[in-house]
C-alpha cells in the first residue's frame, strides 16, 4: 500500500504515519514515535503536513492531542475535485502555447515512457494508426503486460486502431479495429505509431527509447506513409 500512496504524491514518511494511523484508527505523539522509526521531532512535521493538506485531523484528551486519519474515501474524492478543476483549465493552458507550429520532440524512456504514450492515445479517444516491427511488443515480458492493459481498455471503450503489420507475426487484435499484414522486408524496422497531431517512433534499446514529435505537418507526412503502406497488397 505504501507504493501505491508514494505514487499519489505521498512523501516517504508521510506515507509511514498515515498508514500506522490507519491500523490503529487513532495515536498520540508518543504512541507514533514508538511504532515507528521516525524522530518524535519529524513526526510533529508530517502530521502537521498531513494536516495541511486535509489527510490527518486531531481531537484533545486529558491535554493530549489524539491524531485520526482522513477516510481514505474523503481523499479520493479531493484528488477527484482536484482532476475536474485541472481539466476545466487545460485548454486556457494550451491556448497560452504561442508555439503550436514549431515541432516538440520529447525523448521518453522505458515502461513508464511507454505508458505515457498509451494514456495520450487513450485520452483522444480517437483512432491512432501503427506500422512498423512491433514483435518486440509482442514477445518481450517487460511490455506485453502493458500492451494488453492498453488494448483491453481501447476495447472497453470502443477506441478503433488501424494497424500494419509483419506478414507471419502474432498480433493481438481488439474489436472493431483494422489490421494488415505485409511482407516483412517491405516494412519499416522501427515502430511507428500516429495519434492526433503526434508521431512516436520506437527504439528497442534497453530500456526502449521513444521519440515523441508533435507536429501537425510532420504527423500528415508519417500519416501519408501509412496510406502507402496500407494500399500495398498482401
Amino acid at each position: 500500500m505504501k507504493k501505491e500512496l508514494l505514487a499519489i504524491g505521498f512523501q516517504n514518511k508521510d506515507a509511514d504515519i498515515y498508514l500506522e494511523l490507519m491500523k490503529s484508527g487513532k495515536a498520540t505523539i508518543l504512541d507514533l514515535t514508538k511504532r515507528t522509526s521516525i524522530e518524535r521531532r519529524t513526526i510533529y512535521d508530517v502530521l502537521e503536513r498531513l494536516m495541511q493538506k486535509g489527510f490527518v485531523s486531531y481531537f484533545e484528551e486529558n491535554k493530549k492531542k489524539i491524531y485520526l486519519p482522513t477516510n481514505p474515501e474523503i481523499i479520493l474524492n479531493e484528488f477527484e475535485e482536484r482532476k475536474s478543476k485541472f481539466e476545466k483549465i487545460i485548454p486556457q493552458l494550451n491556448s497560452l502555447d504561442k508555439k503550436k507550429d514549431e515541432a516538440k520532440v520529447e525523448v521518453l524512456k522505458g515502461v513508464n515512457g511507454l505508458k505515457t504514450i498509451f494514456l495520450e492515445i487513450i485520452s483522444q479517444k480517437q483512432m491512432h494508426y501503427s506500422f512498423g516491427n512491433i514483435s518486440p511488443f509482442i514477445s518481450d515480458k517487460k511490455y506485453i503486460p502493458v500492451v494488453k492493459t492498453f488494448l483491453e481498455y481501447l476495447e472497453g471503450r470502443g477506441v478503433k486502431e488501424k494497424i500494419i503489420y509483419p506478414k507471419g507475426e502474432s498480433i493481438n487484435k481488439i474489436k472493431g479495429g483494422q489490421y494488415k499484414s505485409i511482407d516483412k522486408s517491405l516494412i519499416p524496422p522501427t515502430p511507428t505509431i500516429i495519434y492526433g497531431d503526434t508521431t512516436a517512433q520506437f527504439v528497442f534499446t534497453d530500456p526502449i527509447t521513444i521519440i515523441k514529435i508533435q507536429n501537425k505537418e510532420i504527423t500528415k507526412t508519417h500519416k501519408r506513409y501509412f496510406d502507402t503502406f496500407w494500399e500495398i497488397k498482401s
